[in-house]
């Protein structure tokens, strides 16, 4: 009984998950000083990943809210972005994240990186941190509007 009742709870834990993640979505939002294209589901605090910028900064902030279980909060941590044939990597400060227990990282990046024109154009976007890969895909990514906002005028 109770390893019919384990594997039962385990399998319901693994389809929960994955109607968790199939329920992500992209959404572009602004306000008069920031805009924020955020890969997670609406009105909730479950992301993926987000992407922030104050507007006609010409700079953007890449936030990966469960990074690595290996990066150690208040560390410099390299994030690595692949889209399609594109590859950089970009070091930024880790956070503690209380809920999860996994470090956070936020990486500051140009607007004009060749990162996002290649993310205009890929299906998915690979992040590598610390040896540990997400892969979220891109389908319904807004860039080019965040890219609008946050580009210098």
């Amino acid at each position: 009984m109770f390893k019919s009742t384990f594997g039962g709870l385990a399998v319901c834990l693994v389809a929960c998950n994955s109607a968790s993640a199939q329920e992500r979505q992209w959404f572009l939002d602004s306000t008069d000083e920031d805009a924020f294209l955020v890969f997670g589901v609406p009105e909730s605090d479950d992301t993926g990943l987000s992407i922030w910028c104050t507007i006609h900064s010409g700079k953007a902030k890449i936030f990966l809210p469960e990074a690595s279980e290996k990066l150690k909060p208040d560390t410099t941590g390299t994030m690595e972005l692949v889209a399609g044939e594109v590859v950089v990597r970009i070091s930024g400060v880790s956070l503690e994240n209380q809920e999860s227990g996994i470090s956070s990282l936020e990486v500051e990046v140009e607007t004009t990186n060749p990162i996002f024109a290649a993310m205009t154009k890929s299906d998915r976007l690979k992040i590598h941190v610390e040896g540990e890969e997400q892969i979220i895909p891109l389908v319904d990514a807004d860039i080019e509007g965040l890219l609008k906002l946050c580009n210098k005028p």
